[in-house]
């Protein structure tokens, strides 16, 4: 017997920890925006790749720059070259050497950020390469459900036509959708897209067509849970009305509840507590959407969520409670309400800490909260959609 090999309880506690350190890196893994501290955080080579000219770009790579250097998501020069659209610039980098099949930290190629963005003239180029059509992301997707879903037609019938794409020599301009169902190409896969680009009429399409409403990407989410995460409240309505399961997890054990509730998507978290999400329902890490609401300071979120019966002083990772959790990240406000609730602020942590109350916020957030909102009361969820945030790529 391999005396190395750690015992499974050692195993279950260092994928805990992980996932903890996960929560911190999954929305910059997905950004689409690169705010300035992050771009100078960057290489020369991607700095350039990003923001110059094919000058400066050429200048570096004769100085010796690597086309394989990476960012902060695991990018190469390649992958910001075909987000810009920039073919010059992906023709310079493929001419030097870039590694066509390159994956980010998401499992994502060159050839997934040029079927999500619909740059025809860039794929084309990337495929006379040899990438692959049929290449999955960390998540079970290929180019072809991203373009599809999208409703990047022609890219979409050229994927299909490449070596490992669900049909050869599909032709005309149909939608591409249609192409896709007259292939058997993958609608499950097109339904999580669209799910997770916010395409509602696509996804009326694909389940009117027989995609399976509770069909599931590589990470074991749904579509279901992926609207939540976008705060998709319409979306949402009509994946409910085809049978979807708000009960199902993810890898993490995250619910959709889990996800809407991490994103501070209020009337989304209405609309699945009506439906019956279970409101105390406990991820890998033993955190209830509560912990999440918290641990990111959405209060309205956190209200509704007591309002509907969940138990304030639930305890998780480390055994902390959503108290510990605002605490730590100083979110006053939230502290405020959890303590007018019951919460208890002397629960200690597997460390046996308790929860830092933030100064300064503390005092007026206690008066405004202590009358306990009922922010799950007299609001129809459907109202309105919550259409607050545009729709990250798919992780």
């Amino acid at each position: 017997m391999d005396s190395q090999r750690p015992e499974p309880r050692e195993e279950e506690e260092e994928e805990q920890e992980l996932w903890w350190m996960e929560l911190d890196s999954e929305e910059a893994l997905g950004t689409r925006t690169e705010g300035p501290s992050v771009v100078q955080g960057w290489g020369h080579l991607l700095q350039a790749v990003w923001r110059g000219p094919a000058g400066l770009v050429t200048q570096l790579l004769r100085q010796g720059a690597s086309v394989e250097e990476r960012d902060h998501a695991g990018r190469t020069p390649l992958h910001l070259a075909v987000l810009r659209g920039h073919a010059p610039l992906v023709r310079l980098l493929l001419q030097r050497g870039a590694p066509v099949g390159a994956v980010d930290r998401a499992g994502r190629t060159a050839l997934h950020e040029a079927a999500w963005h619909g740059h025809s003239r860039v794929a084309e180029l990337l495929l006379q390469r040899g990438a692959s059509a049929a290449a999955r992301s960390g998540t079970g997707l290929t180019p072809l459900h991203w373009a599809a879903a999208l409703g990047h037609t022609l890219l979409a019938a050229r994927l299909l036509e490449a070596p490992g794409g669900a049909l050869g020599g599909a032709r005309g301009r149909l939608a591409v959708l249609e192409l896709l169902a007259a292939g058997g190409a993958g609608l499950d896969g097109a339904l999580l897209v669209a799910a997770a680009a916010g395409r509602g009429a696509a996804l009326r399409f694909l389940l009117a067509r027989g995609a399976r409403v509770d069909a599931r990407d590589g990470a074991g989410a749904t579509a279901l849970g992926l609207a939540a995460a976008l705060g998709r409240s319409q979306d949402i309505e009509v994946l409910l009305g085809h049978g979807a399961d708000p009960g199902i997890r993810d890898r993490h054990g995250r619910s959709a509840l889990h996800r809407a509730a991490a994103r501070g998507h209020l009337l989304t978290v209405q609309l699945l507590v009506t439906q019956g999400a279970k409101v105390d329902a406990r991820d890998t890490l033993g955190l209830t959407p509560l912990h999440h609401a918290s641990r990111e300071g959405h209060v309205e979120v956190a209200g509704c969520l007591l309002d509907r019966g969940a138990q304030v002083d639930a305890t998780g990772w480390l055994r902390k409670t959503p108290l510990h959790l605002a605490a730590e990240r100083g979110h006053g406000p939230t502290v405020g309400l959890l303590l007018s609730r019951g919460a208890s602020p002397t629960l200690r942590t597997q460390w046996a800490e308790v929860a830092q109350m933030p100064e300064g916020d503390l005092p007026q957030a206690l008066p405004e909260l202590g009358g306990g909102q009922k922010e799950c009361e007299g609001t129809d969820p459907r109202a309105e959609p919550d259409s607050r945030l545009q729709a990250p790529p798919p992780q």
